[in-house]
């Protein structure tokens, strides 16, 4: 049997997380024994327990402090702990910092996105010499997408040899027969089954991207007065969306949940998801809205490319376009037929990202390296 510690930070449920408990919860038992760490005290830490799996708080802040990453080495030491997997770029900061002083252990580290590539150029040129720095403590890296693993490889941040591109996966079974336009969901939300609701799912902040859908908004409700936008999730610049949705007097037509842990049904009552984000790795709520059958509107950036096929399982914007976010969204509205092309065939393709799949060929992973 062997002991693995998940390792990543925040104590919140964002895609990452979501990657982990899927992992932690299907992963072969009677081979391998998960252990999560992160930061408690959050709804994270929460749900891994009512899951079942073991839990074990881990503050990890983005400045490198050794108070910190001391007890992520003690624990792994004393509880014989054979692999340590990080997940996303600050634990895998600490996780491979680990191996340099816990040479036994062996180390696996999932890039979920090369966000920094698009911070400025002092972050860009800081978060790349730490992570060409800490390849030489990685036994193998796993991305998400054909994207990813190219920019990683090009700025020298993994070693090809030594690494492997495995697509999220999700728990496709939570979207079947999803019961649409649920009248008590809708209820819940002041709404009716005639408005035609268009829904975002994210945290609040600059990569996301929300601000283009409330200014789509404003103008949209003025001829579609039957067009309500609902925007899920919490985050830094949540307070700054609601005073320019108050700014534009959006009034009913807008709505903010804040964040949601039953997500599916929000899906249910979507008519349409629109995602304009600047950049991602493989997001979970593009997956889990193709998995709903909802018809998209989505950025046409690389990975998302991998992903939808333009006209055929999405529709694609350019992120900054309010104009073209907006005639997508009217262009779905009057063409019903292309809606529901769109919304079978990204059915169809939602199967490819079974987390299953995805389970299976992290485990085989694991084995190569535990050999």
């Amino acid at each position: 049997m062997i002991k693995v510690l998940e390792l990543i930070d925040g104590g919140f449920i964002g895609g990452g997380q979501v990657h982990v408990l899927s992992l932690s919860s299907i992963m072969d038992k009677t081979e391998f024994n998960p252990v999560i760490g992160a930061m408690g005290g959050g709804e994270f830490e929460k749900t891994v327990l009512e899951k079942g799996i073991e839990f074990r708080d881990f503050f990890q802040p983005k400045v490198l402090r050794k108070k910190y990453l001391y007890p992520i080495i003690k624990f792994c030491k004393e509880e014989k702990i054979g692999l340590l997997h990080s997940h996303g770029g600050i634990s895998g900061f600490y996780g491979r910092l680990v191996k340099k002083y816990y040479p036994e252990i062996k180390v696996i580290h999932s890039i979920h996105g090369l966000h920094y590539i698009n911070g400025n150029l002092i972050r860009k040129f800081i978060s790349k010499s730490i992570e060409q720095s800490l390849v030489k403590y990685t036994d193998f890296t796993i991305c998400e997408t054909r994207e990813d693993f190219g920019n990683a490889e090009k700025i020298r941040v993994l070693d090809p040899a030594k690494s492997k591109i495995i697509p999220n996966g999700i728990n496709l079974k939570k979207y079947e027969n999803l019961e649409r336009k649920n009248p008590e969901i809708l209820r819940n939300l002041n709404l009716n089954k005639d408005d035609f609701i268009i829904g975002n799912i994210s945290r609040f902040d600059i990569q996301k991207n929300q601000k283009l859908i409330i200014k789509s908004a404003a103008k949209l409700i003025k001829d579609y007065p039957q067009f309500k936008f609902i925007l899920v999730g919490n985050g830094k610049l949540l307070d700054e969306s609601k005073r320019l949705a108050s700014e534009f007097n959006l009034g009913k037509n807008l709505i903010f949940t804040g964040e949601q842990k039953k997500l599916t049904d929000f899906y249910s009552v979507f008519d349409l998801f629109v995602f304009p984000t600047y950049w991602e790795g493989m997001p979970y709520v593009l997956l889990e809205a193709m998995a709903a059958g909802l018809p998209i509107v989505c950025s046409g950036i690389p990975s998302l490319n991998e992903v939808i096929e333009k006209e055929k399982s999405a529709l694609t914007i350019n992120p900054k376009s309010e104009r073209e976010l907006s005639e997508a969204i009217i262009r779905l509205y009057k063409n019903k037929s292309l809606a529901e092309m769109l919304s079978a065939n990204v059915l169809e393709e939602s199967k490819k990202y079974d987390e299953s799949l995805m389970v299976k060929s992290i485990e085989c992973i694991y084995r190569e390296v535990m050999k």
